[in-house]
């Protein structure tokens, strides 16, 4: 690399200008931006549908339980009572 070439790497240029915008800053409200935004918090989980039944069962057909300890795994009461409370 010849020595302008080096010389040409560590040369600052003049920054380009920052980009114009077509509408002020100060047009908007944050206000209504920060509501839409927000939206309706925790509303729509009113839609969602209830608690899912509980299946049956396999070895005596009674209803199974979510458990407190995990309430992912369903648990027959009847055949697992230690698992189930």
């Amino acid at each position: 690399m010849s020595a302008l070439a080096q010389t040409a790497l560590f040369t600052l240029e003049a920054a380009p200008a920052a980009p114009v915008s077509g509408v002020p800053a100060g047009a908007f409200d944050p206000a209504a931006y920060d509501a839409a935004l927000t939206g309706d918090s925790y509303g729509w989980l009113a839609n969602l549908p209830g608690s899912p039944q509980p299946p049956a069962c396999e070895s005596c057909g009674q209803p199974m339980s979510l458990p407190a300890a995990a309430p992912v795994l369903w648990a027959c009461p009847a055949c697992h009572p230690g698992e189930a409370s």
